[in-house]
């Protein structure tokens, strides 16, 4: 039983960690954000 929970938390923590790299690596967008047009 202590194997499966501490399987879903390393799961649970590899996640976040492997989401905040994405968003750390994806190109940033250029613009205001607000959907105005102004991207480029």
């Amino acid at each position: 039983m202590e194997t499966i929970v501490i399987g879903l938390l390393f799961l649970g923590a590899l996640g976040y960690v492997g989401n905040r790299l994405r968003k750390e690596l994806s190109p940033k967008k250029s613009g205001c954000g607000k959907g105005c047009g102004c991207e480029k």
